[in-house]
């Protein structure tokens, strides 16, 4: 069959050959592969700066994707073998059906954003309807359905932050209410977050920055924090660390916590995936949630890995 294949660590993936699975086992099915998306976690295992490993090589790449059972049905899956690939195998119990409205590129474009946003919403922040919500850094990909899935929970006021002036005023169209540049200095930023703080209190932070932006809202919570707030870190785009005084988290009520996978659990994740998963699909099918992306043949994986993707915007491989 032919494949996104990657013959060793390091390498970029290319056009080629490889052996079509075959299931070892009842539990696993074959799936005909429609599309899947280029995501970070695909670029680091490739890499080998990830701790997931491949098995051996040549190998496909991609961890998840849409394709078809053999009965026609189309379904979303995480893939046991690389799913940018005509073919891959997928645990049965895994696989999540997509509906007939909803493309399979968007299809694979949201299920690893949600788990970079909703899920962080509903497992380890816990947020609930009437909250308030602050993005931080909501221009890519997952900060444009934190926006969207923030304002699906019931947010009662979603402020977003990020350093891309088109995409910040795309925000508003997906249920921003506020939306901060951090191009601006300090000082303008510190003022909007304060008055923000001043009027609506902020419950949760879904913080993919980490960094310097990240330091100005913690600033901005020892000055004015009536209420208990959870920060949640997803990714560090800004910076892999921040200066924290001690006395900041002493005398506030600031709790700080992660999402990904681990911090989310295994039992969490089925849940998600199985019960809340398919319900974003409806939603998105209904035009309720949205993502862009941009798609390349699987022929041209290799100039695919390599794209810059516009801004908020995910790399799909149209397979089929």
């Amino acid at each position: 069959m032919k494949a996104a294949v990657l013959d060793q660590l390091g390498n970029i993936p290319f056009y080629g050959d490889i052996a079509t699975p075959v299931p070892t086992s009842g539990e696993q099915v074959v799936l005909a592969v429609e599309a899947a998306s280029i995501k970070q976690l695909d670029k680091l295992k490739a890499s080998g700066k990830h701790y997931s490993t491949f098995p051996s090589f040549p190998t496909a790449v991609g961890v998840d994707g849409v394709g078809r059972l053999s009965n026609g049905q189309r379904v979303y899956a995480m893939g046991l073998t690389g799913m940018i690939a005509e073919y891959a195998l997928a645990n049965q119990d895994s696989c999540i059906p997509v509906p007939d409205t909803l493309s399979s590129e968007l299809a694979a474009v949201l299920p690893n954003a949600l788990l970079g946003s909703d899920a962080a919403l509903l497992y380890r922040a816990d947020m609930q309807a009437g909250q308030v919500v602050l993005i931080n850094g909501a221009t890519g990909v997952s900060g444009r359905v934190a926006v969207q899935a923030a304002k699906l929970r019931g947010a009662s006021r979603i402020i977003a932050t990020g350093r891309n002036p088109t995409s910040l005023a795309h925000l508003k169209t997906l249920g921003a209410d506020v939306c901060i540049s951090l191009l601006e200095d300090e000082s303008s930023i510190r003022a909007q977050l304060d008055q923000v703080q001043q009027e609506t209190p902020i419950d949760h932070v879904l913080d993919y920055l980490w960094g310097k932006p990240t330091e100005l809202l913690l600033q901005t919570f020892a000055g004015h924090c009536p209420q208990p707030v959870k920060i949640i870190t997803i990714g560090q785009m800004a910076s892999a660390s921040l200066d924290l005084p001690s006395s900041i988290l002493r005398s506030k009520p600031i709790s700080i916590l992660g999402s990904g996978l681990g911090s989310i659990n295994s039992e969490q994740l089925k849940n998600y995936n199985h019960s809340q998963l398919p319900a974003m699909f409806a939603r998105a099918a209904d035009g309720e949630l949205k993502a862009d992306y941009d798609v390349y043949p699987l022929a041209e994986i290799t100039a695919a890995w390599q794209a810059n993707p516009k801004p908020g915007a995910r790399i799909v491989i149209k397979v089929t």
